[in-house]
């Protein structure tokens, strides 16, 4: 009898640059390709459908690819040391191979599976594939820590030099084992579960509305189609791009390298081979840039501790954001799009109902959520995104909050996001506020940032009564903006103390911001 190997699918939903895959199958006769929904990992409530229905779709596509090749994927459910350990002693598997991961939950796992194969005489590969660079490599290069700007983490990777190049997809697998959907006590799918089978979240099939279409094939279409506009290309400058285009106006493939369908270092590559011999715009603001920024959160997310909180977080700033009820009361409605300003309300409905928005639209929202307007707590706004978006990223979306809140990287805390002002710079039509909201569809291109300035008989007129219809604005924009400074500067001012050595003044208090609201 041949060895049998398993092979655990996690962040690496593909076939293509799949090193531990390709691993796990030298030498072995049979192959067991598992992917396990982690129920500590997805829980209801904190993974909203598109995110979920998204990664089915990755995983069914995944399954078609498997099936190609003499394979197929199966699908369990469960603590993954626990469903690994059953695989092992069940099938006597000889070999286990898995994709290594950055976040603090995975990395313990990640040693709870190590030590799971020591334990049981094991042989494992867990190597890094989500990343351009293994993680570990690029600390040893830089005496241990993690660049903290761009400008050093540049540094470093002009000592890195180029990532791996990606190594070809396997053109068969050995099959496997006849019994391998049958383990004791592992609650195993019939296949690739759907929507309606994830009976704890009870989703409505129907509220799955996300237009990106999953797998690893469409990743690299979406990819080959855009660097086949070689011009667009080579003069990308992400700062540049439209947070209002109806369509996306960025490369679309962040959701494909979330997932893991198409592998970082082969757009790394795929974008060198592009750009040989042209003069193209340059780190950080180019596409190669953006490669960098996504490594660059990983690394600091992998070594700082308590990355994904305020407390215990040594880079993090200590702001007294709101928390608690009356910060849930205004995250809710943000959440909702409801906060009575119709750009962000608008990207917060493209954010629900496509999984998705631009960039600039994510620093719009995030600055009005935090430091601009409502003063929420960063943390709050973080857990939404995560639930709603295809291309949630731990590392990046933790990163980003840090950013637009001014608590790490960021700090020019006096330059804050116009909620009216701001998206008139590339929709003064106010087309795409039109698109996400659509009661505001009839107002004239005059009032449709401000619809609360319109005259009774537009409102009439346009079927939307402010107020009643559509909410008035929750802040006054101008006042809580300049409340919200100064609150910045005191928690600056004491973090400044507290850095220096001098007595940290008294505790800021969270001032009530009902007083500032529109009734």
């Amino acid at each position: 009898m041949g060895k049998i190997a398993l092979h655990w699918f996690r962040h690496g939903l593909r076939l293509h640059d799949n090193t531990p895959l390709q691993k796990a199958i030298a030498g072995c006769t049979s192959l067991i390709p598992l992917y396990i929904l982690d129920t500590e990992y997805f829980k209801p409530g904190k993974v909203g459908i598109n995110r979920m229905g998204f990664l089915l779709d990755s995983l069914k596509a995944l399954d078609t690819d498997l099936r190609a090749i003499g394979s197929r994927l199966y699908v369990a459910k469960g603590d993954p040391e626990e469903v690994i350990g059953k695989f092992i002693k069940e099938h006597k598997i000889g070999a286990v191979s898995f994709e290594r991961d950055t976040e603090p939950y995975n990395k313990v796992m990640d040693g709870k599976i190590i030590n799971l194969t020591k334990e049981l005489n094991v042989e494992a590969f867990p190597l890094w594939g989500h990343t351009m660079f293994d993680p570990e490599y690029l600390l040893a290069l830089n005496n241990g820590d993690a660049p903290l700007t761009m400008t050093s983490f540049l540094r470093l990777m002009s000592e890195a030099g180029d990532p791996p190049k990606p190594i070809d997809p396997p053109k068969s697998l050995p099959p496997p084992p006849a019994d391998s959907l049958v383990c004791k006590d592992v609650f195993i799918f019939q296949g690739v579960p759907t929507l309606s089978d994830l009976t704890e979240y009870e989703f409505n099939p129907k509220d799955y509305t996300t237009w990106f279409v999953a797998g690893e094939k469409e990743g690299i279409r979406v990819m080959n189609e855009f660097l086949a506009q070689k011009r667009r290309v080579s003069t990308f400058e992400k700062p540049k791009t439209d947070p209002t285009a109806l369509q996306p106006d960025t490369t679309a493939l962040s959701p494909y390298i979330t997932r893991g369908s198409l592998s970082s270092r082969t757009f790394y590559h795929g974008l060198k081979d592009t750009l040989k011999g042209m003069k193209s715009s340059k780190p950080p603001v180019s596409l190669k840039g953006q490669l960098y920024w996504r490594e660059m959160a990983y690394l600091i997310g992998f070594s700082v501790p308590n990355f994904n909180q305020m407390e215990g977080n040594p880079i993090c700033k200590q702001i007294p954001w709101l928390t608690g009820d009356d910060a849930k009361a205004l995250l809710d409605k943000w959440e909702m799009g409801q906060t009575g300003f119709p750009a962000v309300d608008a990207v917060m409905n493209q954010l629900r109902t496509e999984g998705w928005m631009h960039h600039l639209a994510r620093h719009l929202v995030a600055c009005f959520l935090t430091r601009g307007d409502l003063w929420v707590t960063w943390e709050l706004g973080r857990d939404v995104f995560e639930k709603h978006l295809v291309d949630a990223d731990w590392s990046i979306n933790n990163f980003s909050w840090h950013w637009l809140s001014c608590s790490a990287f960021f700090h020019q805390y006096f330059r804050c996001y116009s909620p009216i002002a701001f998206f008139k710079k590339t929709d003064p039509n106010g087309n795409y506020i039109k698109k996400h909201v659509p009661i505001l569809a009839k107002f004239p291109d005059k009032y449709i940032y401000e619809p609360w300035t319109a005259p009774k008989g537009i409102q009439i007129a346009c079927a939307c009564i402010i107020g009643k219809d559509y909410p008035k604005p929750m802040v006054e924009h101008q006042f809580v903006c300049q409340e919200n400074k100064s609150r910045m500067k005191k928690a600056y001012d004491t973090s400044k103390k507290r850095d220096s050595g001098e007595p940290p003044a008294k505790k800021l208090k969270q001032n009530n911001l009902s007083k500032y609201r529109t009734k």
